[in-house]
């Protein structure tokens, strides 16, 4: 058998590389977008599984929907529960067991369907079932990034 020239040695290497070198890893920016989901206008109650971002004046946190549409918060050990999706609006109760309140919500989603924004009252603070205590604003935004378990 005759052996290889150096020369000759360099070039078989650059062959057996070279394959693996074609596909690459994909860049960051290809990462990135990989990790990321566009999300349409829910349709059903179920469409809205997931994680949810929250903000009104008092503060903002993380809300995670099942398929029921209900989902906890830490917030005064809040429950948000969905009763009612149709079209752009979306509609439910919430209830905070730590400071014994609890209301409803109506959002509409904009043209970005991973945005929905509405208001929240109350329906009850202790015993009070009618209180005159103003509700406020919020948001809530749907987590655009999803975490791959590696």
């Amino acid at each position: 058998m005759q052996a290889f020239q150096p020369s000759q040695m360099m070039i078989v290497m650059s062959l057996l590389l070279l394959p693996g070198c074609v596909g690459g890893a994909p860049s960051v920016s290809q990462e990135i977008s990989s990790r990321s989901t566009t999300f349409s206008l829910p349709q059903r109650i179920e469409d809205l599984a997931g994680a949810w971002e929250y903000k009104d004046t008092a503060g903002e946190g993380i809300i995670t929907l099942n398929t029921e549409g209900k989902g906890v918060y830490e917030w005064e050990e809040g429950m948000f529960e969905t009763h009612f999706l149709e079209k752009r609006t979306w509609t439910g109760v919430w209830i905070q067991e730590g400071n014994d309140r609890e209301g409803g919500f109506k959002l509409t989603f904009s043209d970005d369907p991973s945005v929905a924004q509405g208001e929240w009252w109350y329906t009850r603070i202790g015993n009070d079932k009618d209180p005159l205590q103003p509700g406020g604003t919020f948001r809530m935004s749907r987590s655009s990034t999803v975490y791959l378990a590696r």
